[in-house]
């Protein structure tokens, strides 16, 4: 059980954490949401109930949907359950809205309807006026790329000026995403890809190369594999003084190949970054270190640090470093 205690940190109420994809994300959710935020983007609080938004928050999100004559005539509403069913809506339209200012894939939405179609493209031809803190505080966004050419320009000015949201860049050594990639999309059956269509468009690739030292070169080789070119994307991450960076070898853990000590100082890392650094003890830090690896995850596989070395021929070599040796260098592999 977590330790927490009254402190004197300012809580950060809106967190983005980029999440390199197949860089553990699982184990970026397990401690955000052990440190009390819902989840929202790429992963999600599944069998979580709602939040409840409190009056101030409802009001400023259905301020960011609704005209101030759609507002008045829901205030003069006596009919409750329209007037939740107004205010989970404008919910789910800000979410789909920033979804789409992030610049994160399009998906196909499961809580969709005319309406709700309708006001979200109203909200995204808002030329000016919107902001992120109008979200939902207490939630962290998770995206697996924030590419400058395609994240609102609105939102980086708010960011910059307003050192809000805090976001969390979390990486893994490329070698190990490559392969982890190459397994996921060969081990998951096209329905559980379909969310990401280039997933299901390589993994027929994939599936119908039978050596996997092949696949291996394709994926090192192919511009078009899915994730290879995040880590270029993510360097101007990498290099803002403003943003938390953290390790999939870091926060692994033993489980992993990992240690406890870099897991417990990394989630101290992230907890210093969010305000919380007074709010959870170190017998609460590491409570929640022995949480985070969790192998029921949908994208878990084995969860090891290194994996590479027993699967890269030298000529996997040769063409890694031809393609990703500076950004390994970068990011700090040897």
């Amino acid at each position: 059980m977590l330790v927490l205690h009254v402190g004197t940190g300012v809580r950060a109420e809106h967190v983005l954490v980029v999440s390199l994809r197949k860089s553990g994300t699982h184990l970026l959710k397990e401690v955000l949401a052990g440190l009390g935020y819902a989840l929202n983007g790429a992963v999600s609080s599944a069998g979580a109930e709602p939040r409840p938004l409190g009056r101030r928050t409802a009001l400023r999100v259905l301020g960011a949907v609704y005209t101030p004559d759609e507002i008045a005539a829901l205030k003069r509403s006596t009919d409750r359950p329209a007037v939740d069913r107004a205010i989970s809506r404008a919910v789910t339209v800000l979410n789909r809205a920033w979804s789409v200012r992030l610049g994160m894939p399009r998906t196909a939405a499961v809580d969709s309807d005319p309406e709700t179609d309708r006001l979200t493209a109203r909200e995204l031809s808002r030329q000016s006026g919107y902001r992120f803190s109008d979200t939902p505080g207490g939630v962290c966004w998770v995206t697996h790329d924030l590419d400058l050419a395609r994240v609102d320009e609105n939102f980086l000015l708010e960011w910059t000026g307003n050192d809000s949201p805090k976001i969390i860049l979390n990486y893994r050594d490329p070698r190990d995403v490559l392969l982890s990639m190459v397994n996921f999309l060969v081990e998951k059956d096209a329905g559980r890809l379909g969310k990401f269509p280039a997933h299901v468009v390589y993994g027929d690739i994939l599936k119908s190369v039978q050596d996997p030292r092949d696949r291996i070169g394709i994926a090192l080789t192919d511009p078009g594999f899915p994730g290879g070119d995040s880590f270029e994307r993510a360097l101007w991450l990498l290099r803002h003084p403003r943003v938390c960076k953290v390790s999939f070898e870091a926060l692994v853990g033993p489980e992993g190949g990992g240690s406890a000590t870099a897991r417990t100082g990394e989630i101290k890392k992230i907890t210093d970054f969010l305000g919380l650094s007074d709010d959870m003890d170190s017998t609460g830090r590491e409570a929640l270190a022995h949480r985070i690896f969790n192998r029921d995850s949908y994208t878990f596989r084995s969860g090891r640090t290194g994996a590479w070395r027993e699967h890269f021929t030298p000529e996997h070599h040769t063409l890694f470093e031809r393609r990703y040796g500076h950004v390994r260098r970068q990011y700090g592999y040897g």
